[in-house]
């Protein structure tokens, strides 16, 4: 997994509420997309999320400007079985 952070955070205040959500399937039947649009208490952040072999691998990233935030995630719905090495079948 790679993971990169940055955020500035107001002290005084612990807001998060979602104005705007969408969310659907892709092309494929294991994939599936996220965007969200939020009110929160960053001042700045960004973050970048990549990931293979684990469960609802994917990826994914979030900007923070001035109290608003986008979101968005690209990810594989399955639980990865670590075990034999493969997706778990259900």
């Amino acid at each position: 997994m790679i993971y990169l952070s940055l955020s500035l955070k107001n002290p005084f205040s612990e807001r998060y509420s979602v104005v705007y959500e969408k969310f659907g399937k892709t092309w494929n039947p294991y994939k599936f997309w996220d965007f969200s649009i939020s009110k929160n208490s960053f001042i700045f952040g960004f973050a970048f999320d990549f990931s293979i072999r684990q469960d609802h691998a994917g990826f994914g990233f979030d900007i923070s400007i001035f109290g608003w935030g986008i979101d968005y995630r690209f990810y594989d719905d399955r639980h990865w079985d670590y075990e034999n090495g493969c997706w778990e079948e259900y």
